[in-house]
Formats: C-alpha cells, structure tokens, sequence
C-alpha cells in the first residue's frame, strides 16, 4: 500500500519539480489615438505605439524594434514609357533597419510587494515617405533569452509617385541643449533626416551603447538642433565640426558632406522650380555663413538649396521652412523637393 502511495504522488512531484518560468507577454495599448493594428496611412504621417511588456517570473533585459520597408524607401524612378514598370526590375530592394534595440531598466516591486519585471515604451514615429508597406516588429526579451513579439503593417500610398523628383513634409521636434527633459522624451525627438527618402529618425536610431544601430548613421543627412532656450532652430550637416552648433561622438566615423546654400527664393518660387533647375539654383547660391555646414538661425518662409551625395551621384533640391514654432518645445516643419 505504501509503495502504490508513492507511485500516485510521483507524478505531482516530478511535475512541482519541472515548472518552467511563465513566458514574457507583450502587447499594443490599443486605443483609437494609437497605432496598433495593420492600417494605411498617408505618407509623413505621424503615428504613436505604446507597447507594454511584462518579463512575469523572469526579468526583462532587451526591447528592439525592427522595420522593414518593401520595397526600400528609395524613391522609384520610373522607366519611359511608364507601362513598361516592372516591380522586379524597377522597384528597390527591401530594406530592414534597427530602430531601437535597447537595454531596459524594468520597474520592480508593486504596491503589494511582489517582485515584478516592466515596462512601458512610447515610439512616435513618421511614416515613410515613398508608396509601400513598412513592417514595424516590437521584441522584448527576459535574462534568459526567452521573448515576445508583435508586428503590425502600415501601407503609404503616394499620388505623384510617378514624377520626376520627390517630395515630403518632414516635422522634426528638436530638444533645446540646456532643457532639463526626461532622457525619454529628449532620445525620443525626431531630429535626424535623411533628405532623399524622406526618413525621419530619433536619436535612440542612430546612436546606442551597443553601436548596434550605427550603420543607420549613413542616412543622416541633416540634423535639427535647437538653441538654449528654444528661441532659435537650424539644420546641420553631421560633417559640421563646430561643437557649439552640434556636438557628435567619436564613433560617428562616416558623416554626410551635405552641401547647403541660402536662396532669395519665396514659398511660390519655391513650388514652381522644376527638378532640372535645383542643380543650378545650388551652384548659383552661396553658403549661410563661415560654417558652410549650418544654416544658422531658421525663418518661416525661408528657402535653401542643398546637395546631397549617393555614392557618386550627387543630388539637388529645396527645401522651405513651411512653420516653425519657437520656445520651450520648438517644432520645425519642412516641405522638402529632392531630385530622385
């Protein structure tokens, strides 16, 4: 009798034995405001992703954020005579980038004392810019390498696609250099800009502790930056050596040589120009200053010029400061007219 006890008991035993740690859980705040769920949106728009993620028996270690553009955000050129577009022949390559991978630093212990592993990331981000799908995936991953994911795709349709330069409107929220803000909210700032695809990126995009996201730092090819108090905004070449205007880490090795001119064009002149006059409304326009990699202080209605470079093809376009709004939180907006 007492050996048949113990053959019942020995399954229970062998099971309390072998309980394995509660899986990590991850999942979208899904309310109307936020994005969470596959969806089309129109290009540049600005979107919010509130993610939340619990590690449960098992503490959390890593957040990443992947997205993958198909096709890549190179703006199409489209063949003559325009029935002959062949998505495989024409289309870009889709591109995959690194958008946040992070080590995080989950709360522990609640209000009952209970040990717990969270956290809460808020993503503001700009939709691309060119027509596609863009695939945006969210991981966290707990100490002992188990995860959770979860992905929703966002479809941009573009009316002139089919036009002989590109066009966007770039909205970037800069961080004033001696405002005490919470490093999540100032990492969080959409300053970095990539002027051919219309990319917009935070600072957590291009720079991290584990140099994981470096490579994107050869999209940049201007960055927005903000005076001390707010009252003054302009844009910066990352090949800018002034470290009063822009101070950038040693580890940003490859920087772009963006070239930028000042114009007497107005917002009409602006919209009219043509993409075969950009190349020489450049070379007949002049540098803003002693630092030929700063604008300077920006004003609404302003126009500059500016050249960027791909590989060895250069390209030309305008952009004009569409609304700047100056102060404690400082926003510029730029329509943005590039040469594809």
């Amino acid at each position: 009798m007492h050996f048949r006890f113990l053959l019942l008991c020995l399954p229970v035993l062998l099971a309390a034995c072998s309980k394995t740690a509660r899986p990590v859980q991850l999942d979208f705040v899904g309310i109307s405001a936020l994005t969470s769920s596959n969806k089309t949106v129109q290009p540049n728009d600005t979107l919010t992703t509130r993610v939340y993620a619990v590690g449960n028996d098992n503490a959390l270690k890593r957040l990443t954020i992947k997205v993958t553009y198909e096709p890549g955000i190179t703006p199409i050129i489209y063949p003559v005579p325009l029935s002959s577009y062949d998505p495989a022949k024409n289309a870009p390559d889709k591109k995959e980038i690194i958008y946040l991978d992070s080590l995080i630093e989950p709360r522990a212990g609640n209000a009952n004392g209970h040990a717990i592993s969270e956290t809460l990331f808020v993503n503001q981000f700009a939709a691309r810019a060119t027509s596609g799908a863009e695939l945006w995936q969210y991981t966290a991953t707990d100490v002992a390498g188990a995860s959770a994911s979860r992905a929703y795709r966002l479809t941009a349709r573009k009316a002139d696609s089919a036009v002989v330069l590109h066009s966007f409107t770039a909205v970037m929220r800069p961080v004033p250099r001696r405002a005490v803000v919470a490093r999540g909210v100032r990492d969080r700032s959409r300053v970095f800009l990539n002027l051919q695809y219309g990319l917009l990126l935070p600072k957590y995009a291009v720079l991290n502790q584990e140099r994981s996201v470096e490579a994107n730092q050869d999209l940049v090819d201007l960055i927005c930056v903000a005076g001390g108090t707010g009252n003054t905004v302009g844009l910066v070449a990352p090949a800018n050596t002034d470290t009063a205007v822009c101070r950038l880490p040693a580890i940003w090795t490859k920087r772009h040589v963006t070239g930028l001119h000042a114009t007497a064009l107005n917002s009409d002149q602006f919209t009219a120009a043509a993409a075969a006059d950009f190349q020489a409304g450049y070379t007949t326009n002049k540098d803003f200053g002693t630092n030929a990699f700063y604008t300077g202080p920006l004003k609404k209605g302003q126009v500059l010029s500016f050249k960027i470079t791909d590989g060895t093809t250069d390209r030309y376009g305008l952009l004009l400061v569409s609304d700047l709004v100056l102060g404690s939180a400082p926003v510029l907006t730029c329509t943005v007219r590039v040469q594809k």
